[in-house]
């Protein structure tokens, strides 16, 4: 059996946070995802690495467990690796190829390793060499439904209101295939979808929903924070700006003199809703942009107010 090092497959460090593993996630599958490249199998077989690599180190249970049991011991033999010292064996089909490999079904398929008991055998200090038969679930046979795991991104916008989403996954026979899932109005990240009769021979396919936002936009449980540029005079003056909501609501929004970058303004009721109702408040946050081509009468004013100017900044003198 081959050795999956998932960090490698997605070119990330062991240290890397979630947010630059979802981000080399998001350039890889870009670049790997069957649509971008048809007929070519290369990449076909890379978008399934990708993605069984995202399933772990996105997931941070999954994650703790892989660093965890690779921890206690040296999974530095590549094909070579041999998983029946654990006890266990690969199970077969006769549907054909699994949505994922050999080494993710040892760690995380139903039939897999427990790897709670075996690594409380190793924090016991008892050789992982030694016998561990109850840490191990029972092998189903090839006729009987296997449960699937994956998961999709949803713009905020989508998630908010909801809709429809075609998935690209590989089907028990090996090929892909398209599945059309309904996504419920305000379902939030983390949150698992179950496609009955959608995975292996008749089981089940539980998606996990991984909410995008856009640049400049973060969620944080309910609240929604979103940047608005704002102009250096309009900063200094003041201003009233029009954002949007995302129930497509126009509100009109007060920059007050002296604002600066980071200032952040509440408005009420108008962030994220989530699926019982409940809805958050949105921040618009100041984000003082200058241009890189201004005018010969611009650079003169500029030149001018920093003649005028008193105010430094970075001194504590006025």
């Amino acid at each position: 059996m081959e050795y999956k090092d998932y960090y490698k497959i997605l070119g990330v460090s062991k240290n890397a946070t979630q947010d630059e593993i979802k981000k080399a996630y998001r350039r890889l599958a870009k670049q790997y995802h069957p649509d971008a490249n048809p007929g070519d199998k290369e990449a076909e077989q890379k978008f399934k690495e990708i993605n069984e690599a995202y399933q772990v180190l996105g997931d941070e249970e999954k994650r703790k467990k892989y660093d965890t049991f690779g921890s206690y011991y040296d999974f530095q033999n590549g094909t070579n690796f041999d998983p029946s010292q654990f006890g266990w064996q690969r199970r077969t089909y006769t549907a054909g190829p699994d949505e994922f490999s050999d080494f993710f079904e040892m760690l995380f398929g139903e039939n897999g390793l427990d790897l709670n008991s075996i690594l409380k055998g190793f924090n016991r200090r008892r050789s992982p060499f030694g016998s561990f038969t109850g840490g191990f679930r029972n092998a189903r046979t090839a006729q009987t439904g296997q449960h699937m795991e994956t998961s999709v991104e949803v713009a905020l916008q989508q998630a908010f209101n909801g809709g429809d989403r075609i998935l690209t996954i590989q089907g028990s026979n090996g090929s892909m295939k398209r599945i059309r899932m309904k996504i419920p109005a305000g379902v939030l990240d983390g949150d698992k979808i179950r496609l009955k009769g959608q995975g292996i021979n008749g089981g089940d396919l539980l998606v996990t929903i991984r909410i995008r936002t856009e640049e400049g936009q973060e969620l944080q449980g309910l609240d929604i924070i979103q940047d608005i540029p704002v102009l250096p005079w309009e900063a200094v003056l003041g201003t009233t700006a029009t954002v949007q909501s995302l129930d497509g609501t126009k509100l009109s929004v007060k920059i007050p003199p002296g604002s600066s970058t980071g200032k952040k303004l509440r408005i009420s009721g108008k962030g994220y809703k989530d699926r019982r109702g409940k809805r958050g408040d949105l921040y618009i946050r100041v984000k003082i942009v200058v241009s890189d081509d201004i005018s010969i009468e611009e650079k003169e004013l500029y030149m001018k107010l920093k003649e005028t100017s008193r105010w430094n900044p970075r001194d504590n003198k006025v």
